[in-house]
């Protein structure tokens, strides 16, 4: 059984959003593709606890591939009273015959598999459009996508991110960044709806998945069981790590608040490496477990420097960071280590 976000994350969001943004969620039904994943579980978890301290009227729809395989893996979630399962597939689900106030998309794999990279672009544009539609026929007024960091391509000597940075042309063989690009352009068409997109880059906190291929969620899984931990690469590839509590709270204010056509990075704020980012998974596992650096240059899906601009969430909506990279660190550890050892 996998164990609940600790409750106190949860009041957490509750207290650090905007008043503004759960007024705008009382009485509202939300579609929501990609509830089965890292941000869909988070989102779930705020909204039903949400629901369950401000008595919101809230309704979520959760598209899933298999509802009895959720069901399993998260049973207080599927069947949370204000939780109802869709089974279909993003491409081509069966559109529901009733309104809802908005839709978050976010459906997609993180990273592609070798079988499926060449799909994966057809796959993104084929579950926007389906989404799009979705929100379309059921007469909703705000949809969110969340896209990732990756439509910038590689960087090109910018230190973060903006926004408005021009995308890579050079990244344009990147299955991953054509698939996101390709999902924002259609969401980015003429609809009858607010679009709002949430340019995701790197994070931690429960339900992060060692098979997801992120350095850090290796680095925990390999502290958590005691073993050496191994970059694979040089280490001097810089990232920004955004804690998932926060994640949630401005995903949630962007479906509120974000001005319609506009685009949010959602992230961290402080770059590290990721040879620092071991040395400081270990120093807070407090294990002593060796760090080994393979020294081979690792081809990435972000490049050699990831970091994003978070001048407009912060301007435009107020947004800033709660939890910094050693809390982050301290709390993903927590969760994921076996119940008898959970650190305190």
């Amino acid at each position: 059984m996998v164990r609940p976000v600790p409750v106190a994350e949860l009041d957490e969001v509750l207290q650090l959003t905007a008043p503004q943004v759960w007024a705008g969620l009382r009485n509202q039904s939300v579609f929501l593709t990609g509830g089965t994943g890292f941000v869909g579980k988070w989102l779930l978890e705020c909204l039903l606890h949400a629901e369950h301290v401000l008595k919101l009227g809230l309704t979520l729809t959760v598209l899933t591939r298999d509802p009895d395989r959720f069901t399993q893996g998260s049973p207080r979630l599927a069947k949370a009273a204000a939780v109802e399962l869709l089974k279909g597939d993003i491409a081509d689900f069966a559109l529901p015959r009733r309104p809802f106030s908005s839709v978050i998309h976010a459906a997609l794999p993180v990273a592609p598999s070798q079988s499926t990279a060449g799909d994966l672009e057809k796959l993104a544009v084929a579950g926007a459009r389906r989404a799009c539609a979705l929100a379309a026929a059921s007469g909703a007024h705000r949809f969110l996508h969340i896209s990732s960091g990756a439509v910038y391509g590689s960087t090109t000597g910018a230190q973060a991110f903006g926004e408005d940075q021009p995308w890579s042309e050079a990244d344009d063989t990147n299955a991953y960044t054509r698939a996101k690009r390709g999902a924002e352009s259609v969401v980015s068409e003429v609809w009858p709806f607010d679009v709002v997109i949430a340019r995701c880059f790197a994070f931690l906190g429960p339900y992060l998945q060692g098979t997801s291929g992120a350095a850090l969620a290796q680095f925990v899984e390999q502290a958590v069981h005691g073993k050496g931990i191994v970059v694979q690469g040089t280490g001097e590839a810089v990232r920004s790590y955004q804690y998932a509590s926060d994640m949630a709270r401005w995903l949630l204010s962007c479906l509120v608040l974000g001005a319609s056509g506009r685009a949010y990075n959602v992230g961290g704020d402080a770059a590290v490496t990721i040879a620092q980012l071991a040395d400081e998974v270990t120093r807070v596992a407090g294990t002593g477990i060796p760090v080994h650096v393979a020294g081979q240059p690792a081809r990435g899906l972000a490049g050699p420097r990831y970091v994003p601009s978070l001048r407009r969430a912060t301007e435009e909506l107020g947004l800033v960071n709660a939890v910094g990279l050693e809390e982050g660190i301290r709390r993903t550890l927590s969760w994921h280590a076996p119940l008898e050892s959970a650190l305190d």
